[in-house]
């Protein structure tokens, strides 16, 4: 029994000794632009495994076609476990295959090496602080009678889904409504606030970036439940059901990473997802976790059903120009 209990020990010392472990910085490829919800949730965790000593993360920005042109890139790069990438959940997960599938080189559910997802935020619609629309009643009115010209700044898929899905539920006219996409959600909200556009679809936790500055104001949250930092905010899902769109963001690796590698990531991102810190981090933000995505089998089970449940109607939409 003695020989057996040493036997063991020596086997599980090997395995420890050849397990994956990064000895060199490693490449995140952000396929939107900076201060991205991708980036913020993803640096909020890196940051923990850096300050342990870890880790090193280095990022490298491509934005462009929904985040395709960056993930086209990464799905070549060798699954050594030093390139990673921060994909959004609609974007890649739910209209790359549909709006872009004549030039992605890559299939989301077969050719990204999930590992888990970091965070989720509810989609908020803002508005410039000098327009007229204050409420969702406003918006409506808007977008169903308009007097002007309209236009949303959208930085994502589930941006322009939640547009789609707002503009067929109440009927809007597309003659005079319509949606810009833009290389990310900073970018979109930016323009809704220097008054490029009067509207912007984008998560909750970018717009509050604008907040503070007084140039842009919420006019409805495109979540569950109401939110803490911002209580007077109406819901969309009251006035248009089933509007509950939210930008999430996940963790993958190349194609065909090795298991270790794989284990190493889960190992050490899941317990800086759940931290204290991290928990600070997101409630400042209006970012929430689901621990169920937090496996590679878990993440994707979500991922699946957000296909099922989206992909019929991003399916009907017209794709980005």
């Amino acid at each position: 029994m003695k020989k057996f209990i040493a036997a063991t020990v020596v086997a599980l010392t090997a395995a420890s000794a050849w397990a994956w472990q990064p000895n060199r910085p490693i490449t995140v490829v952000s396929p939107v632009a900076p201060g991205s919800g991708n980036e913020m949730s993803f640096r909020a965790v890196a940051s923990i495994l850096e300050r342990e000593g870890k880790a090193r993360f280095v990022f490298e920005y491509r934005a462009g076609a929904d985040g395709n042109i960056g993930i086209n890139h990464f799905v070549k790069q060798p699954a050594d476990g030093y390139t990673i990438a921060i994909p959004a959940c609609q974007s890649t997960f739910v209209a790359a295959d549909i709006h872009y599938k004549n030039m992605i080189q890559y299939h989301p559910m077969r050719d990204l090496t999930l590992v888990t997802n970091i965070a989720k935020s509810p989609l908020a619609f803002v508005a410039n602080i000098n327009s007229r629309v204050n409420t969702v009643p406003e918006l409506i009115q808007a977008v169903t009678r308009p007097d002007r010209d309209i236009t949303f700044a959208v930085g994502g898929a589930s941006h322009a889904l939640a547009f789609e899905y707002f503009m067929d539920g109440v009927k809007g006219d597309e003659k005079r409504v319509k949606h810009a996409f833009y290389k990310g959600p900073v970018p979109a909200v930016t323009d809704a606030a220097a008054g490029v556009t009067e509207f912007a679809i984008v998560p909750i936790a970018v717009a509050n970036t604008l907040m503070p500055s007084g140039k842009i104001k919420i006019i409805g949250i495109a979540g569950e439940q109401k939110l803490p930092a911002f209580p007077n905010a109406a819901l969309m899902k009251d006035h248009v059901p089933g509007l509950n769109v939210y930008a999430c963001w996940n963790i993958v690796l190349p194609p065909n990473a090795p298991l270790e590698v794989v284990k190493w990531y889960v190992d050490n991102f899941v317990p800086a997802i759940r931290s204290a810190e991290a928990k600070r981090f997101f409630d400042d933000n209006m970012m929430f976790i689901t621990p169920a995505s937090h496996s590679p089998a878990g993440l994707r089970q979500d991922m699946e059903q957000l296909r099922r449940q989206w992909q019929p109607y991003v399916s009907k939409m017209p794709a980005p120009q």
